[in-house]
């Protein structure tokens, strides 16, 4: 059975941009999303539904691809990311998201700062 997941993005993470580059640009659809620095006892697993948090509502949803994390830098390269300075990428770990649905706007309560955290979506 499916986990739910949430994923917190980054201030530094252009959503606006993001959105518009997936109706143009489908490759874009397959995400690299950081691990982050916490330390998982549980790891997201392919099939799992990722729900994208920025600045406090779901924006956007997909699934798992990948088993567990991949080691490599894949997440600290997209277009989408600002800036130079982004230590939540540092950990060179990170899961690849099919992503599904895009322009979400939906209330979430607030679940701390952690990159993955597992919810009752």
């Amino acid at each position: 059975m499916p986990i739910n997941w949430r994923v917190m993005l980054s201030n530094l993470w252009n959503q606006e941009k993001y959105e518009h580059d997936f109706h143009l640009q489908p490759e874009v659809r397959r995400l690299a999303q950081s691990k982050g620095r916490c330390r998982m006892k549980l790891c997201p697993q392919k099939g799992d539904i990722i729900s994208f948090v920025y600045k406090g509502k779901i924006v956007m949803r997909g699934e798992c691809e990948s088993n567990g994390f991949e080691v490599g830098t894949a997440h600290q390269t997209h277009s989408c990311n600002i800036g130079d300075n982004r230590p939540h990428s540092d950990p060179h770990e990170f899961a690849w998201v099919i992503i599904t649905v895009v322009g979400l706007s939906e209330d979430i309560r607030k679940t701390g700062q952690r990159t993955w955290a597992r919810t009752p979506i």
